[in-house]
């Protein structure tokens, strides 16, 4: 069904739905509580979040200093 072996996290209609390659498709009311449940259930996967309302914490291509913007 999945081609990786993570799991994902999104954010749809006012919950976190989690998913996964055998993981039915999860609702909690929390980002915290669906990770909890995601560290506790499947400890060795990674989690990926998508949508808007994702982490902003991915990194943007780097540009060396003397390259015009």
């Amino acid at each position: 069904m999945f081609d990786h072996d993570y799991l994902t996290l999104r954010y749809v209609k006012g919950h976190f739905v989690v998913i996964g390659p055998d993981v039915p498709p999860m609702r909690f009311r929390s980002r915290p509580e669906a990770r909890d449940w995601c560290k506790t259930h499947y400890s060795g996967s990674p989690i990926k979040e998508s949508g808007r309302d994702a982490s902003k914490r991915r990194l943007g291509p780097t540009r060396k200093a003397n390259e015009p913007t």
